[in-house]
């Protein structure tokens, strides 16, 4: 599926959060649509300096999903994450994005091929949200 994905990527980063400290724990949300069809809606807890994987196996084989949100080094600012992604669609070759985002920040990461309708018939989205301490 992801080799015939390549017609569209996009990615969105938003600003941090204007409360108190930046939390340290994030939302990771997968969702894959197939056909016009989600077929993959999954969520993961990703801890600031870790790594979280979500693996999904069904009739049509095997989709995995590897994320790690480090801090960046050397730059002086200590508000700033990385995010890198191995999405791994069966044995299509690895799709690898990376992005840079402020701690406490939302970030988005979108792949796939509109339908004539504008909405999303063939993709995947991956959603990173800051959690708030009581989550």
């Amino acid at each position: 599926m992801l080799s015939a994905l390549a017609a569209a990527f996009a990615l969105a980063v938003a600003g941090p959060l204007q409360t108190g400290e930046a939390p340290d724990r994030y939302s990771l949300e997968l969702t894959v649509i197939h056909a016009g069809v989600q077929t993959v809606g999954a969520r993961a807890v990703l801890v600031e300096d870790s790594s979280a994987q979500i693996t999904v196996q069904d009739v049509d084989g095997l989709f995995e999903m590897n994320a790690q949100l480090t801090p960046v080094q050397g730059d002086g600012d200590d508000d700033t994450l990385a995010l890198t992604v191995s999405i791994i669609d069966g044995e299509a070759q690895p799709f690898e994005p990376n992005l840079i985002l402020k701690r406490g920040g939302d970030a988005s990461i979108v792949i796939g091929q509109e339908g004539p309708d504008g909405v999303m018939f063939e993709g995947l989205t991956v959603t990173l949200k800051p959690l708030a301490e009581d989550d």
